[in-house]
């Protein structure tokens, strides 16, 4: 059977980097929302020729 004590650890770590995660995803979407970010870029991409 396992220990509690590492199954909480583990649990907390999943918690946390769940949190973040969530977090992160909501700034993100945020951004766009507010127009911070674009997926539009206004100039071309320059390619190297080679």
């Amino acid at each position: 059977m396992a220990d509690r004590t590492g199954l909480k650890i583990v649990g907390i770590l999943f918690a946390t980097v769940t949190l973040a995660v969530t977090l992160a995803t909501w700034t993100v979407v945020k951004g766009y929302a507010d127009g911070v970010y674009s997926l539009e870029n206004g100039t071309p991409a320059r390619i190297a020729v080679r």
